[in-house]
Protein backbone atom coordinates (compact mmCIF):
# COMPACT_ATOMS: atom_id res chain seq x y z
CA UNK A 1 0.00 0.00 0.00
CA UNK A 2 1.14 3.83 -0.52
CA UNK A 3 -0.28 6.07 1.55
CA UNK A 4 0.64 9.96 0.19
CA UNK A 5 -1.03 13.86 1.14
CA UNK A 6 -3.11 15.05 -1.67
CA UNK A 7 -4.78 18.56 -2.39
CA UNK A 8 -8.18 19.57 -1.39
CA UNK A 9 -8.98 18.69 -5.73
CA UNK A 10 -8.00 15.34 -5.64
CA UNK A 11 -9.56 14.42 -2.75
CA UNK A 12 -12.68 15.98 -3.91
CA UNK A 13 -11.91 13.29 -7.45
CA UNK A 14 -11.35 10.30 -5.01
CA UNK A 15 -13.92 10.79 -2.67
CA UNK A 16 -16.75 11.11 -5.15
CA UNK A 17 -17.99 7.25 -5.03
CA UNK A 18 -16.86 6.75 -1.12
CA UNK A 19 -18.50 6.49 1.56
CA UNK A 20 -16.73 8.43 3.24
CA UNK A 21 -17.92 10.51 6.62
CA UNK A 22 -18.47 14.46 6.73
CA UNK A 23 -15.21 15.00 8.56
CA UNK A 24 -13.23 13.20 5.65
CA UNK A 25 -15.60 14.86 2.72
CA UNK A 26 -14.17 17.55 0.74
CA UNK A 27 -16.02 19.87 2.74
CA UNK A 28 -13.61 19.47 5.66
CA UNK A 29 -10.80 21.28 4.26
CA UNK A 30 -13.27 23.64 3.14
CA UNK A 31 -13.90 24.12 7.05
CA UNK A 32 -10.39 24.59 8.25
CA UNK A 33 -8.80 26.19 5.97
CA UNK A 34 -5.76 24.19 6.77
CA UNK A 35 -5.66 20.54 6.47
CA UNK A 36 -3.17 17.23 6.26
CA UNK A 37 -5.27 15.25 3.48
CA UNK A 38 -3.84 12.02 3.53
CA UNK A 39 -5.43 9.17 1.58
CA UNK A 40 -3.85 5.59 1.86
CA UNK A 41 -3.55 3.36 -1.66
CA UNK A 42 -3.95 -0.69 -1.86
CA UNK A 43 -1.43 -2.36 -4.35
CA UNK A 44 -4.09 -1.78 -7.05
CA UNK A 45 -4.73 1.84 -6.68
CA UNK A 46 -8.05 2.34 -5.18
CA UNK A 47 -8.06 4.47 -2.06
CA UNK A 48 -8.75 1.92 0.90
CA UNK A 49 -8.30 5.07 4.03
CA UNK A 50 -9.03 8.64 3.95
CA UNK A 51 -8.03 11.02 7.06
CA UNK A 52 -8.52 14.99 6.81
CA UNK A 53 -6.78 16.42 9.74
CA UNK A 54 -7.06 19.90 10.90
CA UNK A 55 -3.98 21.72 11.27
CA UNK A 56 -4.09 24.52 14.04
CA UNK A 57 -1.64 26.99 11.73
CA UNK A 58 1.10 27.78 14.12
CA UNK A 59 5.04 27.72 12.82
CA UNK A 60 5.56 24.38 14.30
CA UNK A 61 1.64 22.78 12.82
CA UNK A 62 -0.27 20.89 15.70
CA UNK A 63 -3.01 18.76 14.14
CA UNK A 64 -5.86 19.72 16.12
CA UNK A 65 -9.86 21.44 15.75
CA UNK A 66 -9.13 25.01 16.79
CA UNK A 67 -12.64 25.21 16.98
CA UNK A 68 -15.41 22.41 17.42
CA UNK A 69 -16.21 22.62 14.12
CA UNK A 70 -17.25 18.87 13.28
CA UNK A 71 -18.49 16.46 15.79
CA UNK A 72 -15.45 13.77 15.30
CA UNK A 73 -12.13 13.69 13.03
CA UNK A 74 -11.43 9.61 12.58
CA UNK A 75 -10.16 8.19 9.18
CA UNK A 76 -11.86 6.26 6.99
CA UNK A 77 -11.31 2.66 6.25
CA UNK A 78 -12.63 0.17 3.51
CA UNK A 79 -15.02 -1.71 5.55
CA UNK A 80 -14.77 -4.80 3.20
CA UNK A 81 -10.98 -4.94 3.83
CA UNK A 82 -9.54 -8.30 6.01
CA UNK A 83 -8.76 -6.83 10.24
CA UNK A 84 -5.34 -6.90 9.65
CA UNK A 85 -5.14 -5.15 6.20
CA UNK A 86 -7.72 -1.99 8.22
CA UNK A 87 -5.12 -1.83 11.08
CA UNK A 88 -2.28 -1.07 8.43
CA UNK A 89 -3.73 1.13 6.48
CA UNK A 90 -4.54 3.16 9.84
CA UNK A 91 -0.90 2.38 10.78
CA UNK A 92 -0.07 3.69 8.05
CA UNK A 93 -1.81 7.08 7.60
CA UNK A 94 -0.64 7.64 11.29
CA UNK A 95 2.68 7.28 10.84
CA UNK A 96 2.35 10.02 8.02
CA UNK A 97 0.23 12.54 10.02
CA UNK A 98 3.41 11.91 12.73
CA UNK A 99 6.04 13.06 9.76
CA UNK A 100 4.34 16.49 9.42
CA UNK A 101 2.75 17.27 12.73
CA UNK A 102 4.62 18.28 16.03
CA UNK A 103 1.47 17.36 18.12
CA UNK A 104 -2.12 15.71 17.38
CA UNK A 105 -5.31 15.84 19.62
CA UNK A 106 -8.17 14.35 17.69
CA UNK A 107 -11.56 12.78 18.45
CA UNK A 108 -12.82 9.58 16.70
CA UNK A 109 -16.16 7.83 15.98
CA UNK A 110 -18.10 5.88 17.87
CA UNK A 111 -17.52 3.43 14.81
CA UNK A 112 -13.94 3.59 14.64
CA UNK A 113 -12.50 0.23 15.82
CA UNK A 114 -8.63 0.67 14.98
CA UNK A 115 -7.58 1.97 18.52
CA UNK A 116 -4.69 -0.54 18.56
CA UNK A 117 -3.45 0.83 15.20
CA UNK A 118 -3.23 4.32 16.98
CA UNK A 119 -1.85 2.69 20.15
CA UNK A 120 0.76 0.77 18.17
CA UNK A 121 2.23 4.15 16.42
CA UNK A 122 3.08 5.05 19.88
CA UNK A 123 0.35 7.72 20.53
CA UNK A 124 -2.02 7.97 23.84
CA UNK A 125 -5.43 6.91 23.49
CA UNK A 126 -8.08 8.33 26.24
CA UNK A 127 -11.68 6.76 26.60
CA UNK A 128 -14.41 9.53 25.87
CA UNK A 129 -18.44 8.49 25.45
CA UNK A 130 -21.19 9.96 23.79
CA UNK A 131 -24.90 8.83 23.98
CA UNK A 132 -26.36 6.89 20.95
CA UNK A 133 -30.11 6.39 20.47
CA UNK A 134 -30.89 3.22 18.12
CA UNK A 135 -33.25 4.02 15.75
CA UNK A 136 -32.89 1.42 13.07
CA UNK A 137 -35.81 -0.98 14.91
CA UNK A 138 -39.14 -1.89 14.32
CA UNK A 139 -39.61 -0.46 17.77
CA UNK A 140 -42.03 3.01 19.50
CA UNK A 141 -38.72 5.19 20.25
CA UNK A 142 -40.43 6.86 22.31
CA UNK A 143 -41.25 3.62 24.52
CA UNK A 144 -37.45 4.13 25.68
CA UNK A 145 -38.00 7.39 27.11
CA UNK A 146 -38.56 7.96 31.02
CA UNK A 147 -41.88 8.46 32.34
CA UNK A 148 -40.35 11.84 33.53
CA UNK A 149 -39.36 12.59 29.87
CA UNK A 150 -42.48 12.06 28.39
CA UNK A 151 -44.32 14.55 31.28
CA UNK A 152 -41.53 17.46 30.32
CA UNK A 153 -42.56 16.77 26.66
CA UNK A 154 -46.18 16.84 27.16
CA UNK A 155 -45.56 20.12 29.35
CA UNK A 156 -44.06 21.35 26.84
CA UNK A 157 -46.16 20.87 23.98
CA UNK A 158 -49.29 22.77 25.86
CA UNK A 159 -47.30 26.29 25.70
CA UNK A 160 -45.23 25.63 22.65
CA UNK A 161 -44.78 24.55 18.98
CA UNK A 162 -41.82 23.33 16.86
CA UNK A 163 -41.20 25.05 13.93
CA UNK A 164 -38.83 23.81 11.34
CA UNK A 165 -36.49 26.99 10.56
CA UNK A 166 -33.79 27.87 8.12
CA UNK A 167 -30.17 27.02 9.68
CA UNK A 168 -29.28 30.92 9.05
CA UNK A 169 -31.95 31.54 11.73
CA UNK A 170 -30.11 29.49 14.74
CA UNK A 171 -28.74 31.80 17.50
CA UNK A 172 -25.19 30.49 17.50
CA UNK A 173 -24.21 33.01 20.06
CA UNK A 174 -26.72 31.02 22.45
CA UNK A 175 -25.81 27.54 21.93
CA UNK A 176 -21.84 28.27 22.36
CA UNK A 177 -21.83 30.12 25.86
CA UNK A 178 -18.08 30.28 27.41
CA UNK A 179 -15.88 30.57 24.43
CA UNK A 180 -14.17 33.84 22.32
CA UNK A 181 -16.18 35.44 20.05
CA UNK A 182 -13.72 33.86 17.05
CA UNK A 183 -15.26 30.58 18.20
CA UNK A 184 -18.53 31.42 17.95
CA UNK A 185 -18.11 33.00 14.90
CA UNK A 186 -16.67 29.82 13.00
CA UNK A 187 -18.89 27.43 14.48
CA UNK A 188 -21.67 29.75 12.90
CA UNK A 189 -19.87 30.11 9.86
CA UNK A 190 -19.19 26.30 9.82
CA UNK A 191 -22.75 25.35 10.44
CA UNK A 192 -24.05 27.60 7.61
CA UNK A 193 -21.80 25.94 4.99
CA UNK A 194 -22.21 22.92 5.73
CA UNK A 195 -26.07 23.24 6.06
CA UNK A 196 -25.53 24.40 2.16
CA UNK A 197 -23.88 21.26 0.73
CA UNK A 198 -25.42 18.60 3.39
CA UNK A 199 -28.43 17.78 5.25
CA UNK A 200 -29.25 19.68 8.44
CA UNK A 201 -32.33 19.79 10.35
CA UNK A 202 -32.77 23.29 12.50
CA UNK A 203 -36.06 23.24 14.90
CA UNK A 204 -37.09 26.25 17.06
CA UNK A 205 -39.56 25.99 20.02
CA UNK A 206 -41.79 28.84 19.75
CA UNK A 207 -44.46 30.14 22.66
CA UNK A 208 -48.03 31.30 21.98
CA UNK A 209 -46.45 35.42 21.97
CA UNK A 210 -43.69 33.89 19.07
CA UNK A 211 -41.18 33.76 20.81
CA UNK A 212 -38.50 31.79 20.21
CA UNK A 213 -37.51 29.88 23.92
CA UNK A 214 -34.79 27.11 22.30
CA UNK A 215 -33.70 25.40 19.21
CA UNK A 216 -31.54 21.99 17.98
CA UNK A 217 -29.51 22.22 15.09
CA UNK A 218 -28.69 18.52 13.53
CA UNK A 219 -26.46 17.20 10.78
CA UNK A 220 -26.24 14.13 9.29
CA UNK A 221 -23.09 11.87 8.76
CA UNK A 222 -23.79 8.85 6.67
CA UNK A 223 -26.69 7.09 8.42
CA UNK A 224 -26.46 8.82 11.72
CA UNK A 225 -28.32 11.94 13.14
CA UNK A 226 -25.93 13.94 14.80
CA UNK A 227 -27.15 16.76 17.83
CA UNK A 228 -24.30 19.25 17.20
CA UNK A 229 -25.75 22.41 18.58
CA UNK A 230 -29.02 23.69 21.31
CA UNK A 231 -29.88 25.86 23.42
CA UNK A 232 -33.29 27.09 25.11
CA UNK A 233 -34.49 29.85 27.37
CA UNK A 234 -34.36 28.88 31.15
CA UNK A 235 -37.03 31.13 32.54
CA UNK A 236 -40.48 29.55 32.62
CA UNK A 237 -40.16 27.00 29.60
CA UNK A 238 -40.27 23.77 31.43
CA UNK A 239 -39.63 20.67 28.94
CA UNK A 240 -38.60 22.75 25.71
CA UNK A 241 -35.39 20.79 25.66
CA UNK A 242 -36.94 17.76 25.72
CA UNK A 243 -39.52 18.80 23.18
CA UNK A 244 -37.13 19.92 20.49
CA UNK A 245 -34.97 16.66 21.11
CA UNK A 246 -37.48 14.17 20.59
CA UNK A 247 -39.05 16.51 17.60
CA UNK A 248 -35.21 15.91 16.33
CA UNK A 249 -35.41 12.89 16.89
CA UNK A 250 -38.80 11.65 15.50
CA UNK A 251 -37.76 13.98 12.22
CA UNK A 252 -34.82 11.61 12.08
CA UNK A 253 -36.80 8.61 11.95
CA UNK A 254 -38.97 9.67 9.83
CA UNK A 255 -37.05 12.34 7.46
CA UNK A 256 -33.25 11.43 6.10
CA UNK A 257 -34.17 7.38 7.81
CA UNK A 258 -31.47 7.60 9.89
CA UNK A 259 -30.64 4.96 11.61
CA UNK A 260 -28.87 6.22 15.16
CA UNK A 261 -29.45 9.78 17.05
CA UNK A 262 -25.95 10.76 18.42
CA UNK A 263 -26.14 13.15 20.98
CA UNK A 264 -22.66 13.89 21.16
CA UNK A 265 -21.84 13.18 25.03
CA UNK A 266 -21.42 15.62 28.02
CA UNK A 267 -18.64 15.46 31.11
CA UNK A 268 -21.34 17.56 32.56
CA UNK A 269 -23.35 14.71 34.63
CA UNK A 270 -26.70 16.58 34.66
CA UNK A 271 -26.50 16.67 30.72
CA UNK A 272 -25.71 13.22 30.46
CA UNK A 273 -28.68 11.87 32.67
CA UNK A 274 -31.14 14.26 30.29
CA UNK A 275 -29.76 12.46 27.10
CA UNK A 276 -29.73 9.23 29.15
CA UNK A 277 -33.24 10.12 29.95
CA UNK A 278 -34.27 9.54 26.25
CA UNK A 279 -33.16 5.79 26.31
CA UNK A 280 -29.98 6.57 24.83
CA UNK A 281 -27.26 4.22 25.72
CA UNK A 282 -23.40 5.28 26.85
CA UNK A 283 -21.09 4.75 23.59
CA UNK A 284 -17.60 4.55 23.94
CA UNK A 285 -15.00 6.23 21.51
CA UNK A 286 -11.08 7.30 21.54
CA UNK A 287 -9.58 10.94 21.68
CA UNK A 288 -6.14 10.70 20.37
CA UNK A 289 -3.01 12.31 21.44
CA UNK A 290 0.13 12.74 20.65
CA UNK A 291 3.13 15.26 21.03
CA UNK A 292 6.85 15.38 20.02
CA UNK A 293 8.62 15.47 23.33
CA UNK A 294 9.99 19.28 22.65
CA UNK A 295 6.50 20.69 22.15
CA UNK A 296 3.96 21.48 24.49
CA UNK A 297 0.50 20.25 24.30
CA UNK A 298 -1.98 21.93 22.52
CA UNK A 299 -5.78 22.23 23.93
CA UNK A 300 -8.90 23.50 21.52
CA UNK A 301 -12.12 25.23 22.52
CA UNK A 302 -14.97 23.05 22.64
Amino acid sequence: MRTTLVPTTELSVLTQRLPVQLWNSPLAPQLYERSLNVVCFARQGQPVGVWVCPLDGAASPSVRRVFRLLPYASPWVDSSLHPLARHQVVASMVSLVMDHAESIELPMDPQFREVASLQEAGTDVVCRHTRILDLGTEHDVRAGYLPTTRNHIRAAEKRHTVQTVPPDTFEFARAIVGQPPAAVEARRRSGLLISRQRATLCLSAVDPDGVCRGQVFVLCSADTAILMHSWFDRTGTRGVPSLLVDAAIQAAVSGPKALAFDFEGSVVPSIDRFMAGFGAHSKAYAHLRWQRRSTRPATEFG
